[in-house]
């Protein structure tokens, strides 16, 4: 029945999706999503990213982990055994962006690299297929060759993770079992290519807060802008580090994840174009709720944890409609847009006529304890 319905798929994605342009535009128009019978993510991710990229690696490009049980023949035997860490003093910061990459031809520097990411992978709980010790090792040997590439840093396994397991669903109808480690590899490093030098980097990703997210705040919602760096002076790099450098996968959950993902994918292949926009039209979303906070502490942790629903694909198509929007746009613009943006979602209330956020916040305190009161 698999194969079936995949061929029937194929025949179909021939027609209507006959190269990659027309298949992104497809996605983006959300006429291509998982709502449909013949839709394939792992297709769709392996066509556009490894296209865009050229990222495609062969089985024998791939270092083989260092033994670290004399007693075993296997090339690619990882222990998972607890890691006694002990303090040790250093020459640099750890924290340092600026010194450059330690050498790692060393036992020493190996060792340690593998230690962190076996930690990390053990705390890999998206899925319970990462709690079996053939899966593990297929991460852990990811990472750890993408640590030729980049220094490792705490997130990407999170990130491989989310790849692998999509693969690893859809292994039966075009991935077999020994194929999902490479291509998790290509495809991860392709998708990294932007992620990491925008948002792995400290002094970028403080830079992108400051420079990039906080201005498009102030012209697309000024009232947000106010209530969240003026009022309660919120830094951003404080919550955006965990939206942006796990691609949403903590705030949205999941499936709302893939779902994103597929549409940032098929509009640019650097993928943190829309992330600005998309974040922004989040906070939007809930803008009620952040005005209703009572302090800093409180609109803190609704940001770090966003009360996300399972979106229907409509509704993601429409955020990243809105967000391309802004893309596109100039600056005088955006306001505009974002006035259309609130009324979309806050339907009967007019926010460029609010001129006293103090007082309307103070009302909508009253009438949620007015609410509250009267459900006892």
């Amino acid at each position: 029945m698999a194969d079936s319905v995949y061929h029937s798929y194929k025949d179909r994605e021939k027609e209507k999706c006959s190269d990659i342009k027309t298949l992104r535009k497809s996605v983006l128009l959300g006429e291509y999503n998982d709502s449909i019978i013949y839709f394939n993510r792992s297709y769709l991710w392996k066509s556009v990213l490894l296209n865009s990229f050229k990222a495609e690696f062969e089985q024998d490009e791939l270092h083989q982990l260092p033994h670290e049980n004399p007693g075993t023949d296997n090339d690619n035997w990882v222990g998972h055994s607890k890691v006694e860490l002990s303090r040790e003093g250093v020459d640099q910061d750890p924290l340092d962006n600026h010194h450059d990459k330690p050498e790692t031809n060393g036992f020493k520097d190996e060792t340690d690299i593998l230690a962190v990411i076996k930690m990390d992978v053990e705390r890999l709980i998206i899925d319970p297929i990462f709690q079996q010790e053939e899966i593990k090792n297929d991460i852990i040997q990811i990472l750890y060759n993408y640590d030729k590439f980049t220094p490792y840093k705490q997130g990407f396994h999170e990130i491989c993770g989310l790849i692998y397991l999509q693969l690893y669903r859809d292994k039966s109808l075009i991935f077999s079992s020994k194929d999902i480690q490479l291509e998790t590899f290509s495809i991860f490093t392709a998708l990294m290519n932007s992620l990491t030098p925008n948002f792995y980097n400290e002094d970028n990703l403080v830079g992108w807060c400051i420079s990039t997210f906080n201005k498009y705040l102030l012209l697309i919602d000024p009232n947000l802008y106010d209530l969240m760096i003026k009022h309660y002076k919120i830094e951003s790099q404080i919550w955006l580090i965990r939206w942006v450098r796990l691609i949403f996968l903590r705030e949205l959950g999941l499936n709302n994840t893939y779902k994103v993902l597929d549409h940032l994918i098929c509009f640019d292949y650097d993928i943190t174009k829309l992330i600005p926009f998309i974040i922004i039209i989040f906070l939007i979303k809930i803008k009620m709720s952040l005005v209703t906070c009572e302090d800093q502490g409180e609109i803190l942790y609704l940001l770090l944890h966003y009360p996300y629903q399972e979106y229907t694909n409509d509704e993601i198509t429409e955020i990243v409609r809105f967000s391309i929007q802004l893309y596109n746009s100039s600056e005088l613009n955006m306001k505009i847009i974002g006035t259309n943006i609130n009324k979309n979602y806050h339907k009967g209330l007019n926010w460029d006529k609010i001129k006293n956020l103090d007082k309307l916040r103070l009302e909508l305190k009253l009438q949620r304890r007015v609410r509250g009161a009267l459900r006892k």
